[in-house]
């Protein structure tokens, strides 16, 4: 837990219960070694789902603006 709140910039007080919900989820595997936990994805198919994720979401606002009007219309995006 402690190298969490560094990379993702957070407090450990706001991250304590997110890896056990994740955990609980399938959404993450938990190895305990003596009083350390590693979490680590749980399969390629959470990794793809992420990696889709952040495509979508890192599109630029106007595109995604784009995106929607043109399927709102109902027209084919390019």
């Amino acid at each position: 837990m402690h190298d969490l709140p560094a990379a993702i910039e957070g407090e450990p007080s706001n991250l304590s219960q997110q890896p056990e919900v994740l955990r609980r989820s399938g959404i993450v595997t938990a190895t305990r070694t003596g009083s350390t936990v590693v979490y680590e994805l749980a399969g390629g198919d959470v990794a793809e789902l992420l990696a889709a994720a952040r495509r979508i979401l890192s599109v630029p606002a106007a595109g995604r603006q784009k995106l929607l009007k043109e399927l709102r219309a109902g027209e084919p995006t390019r």
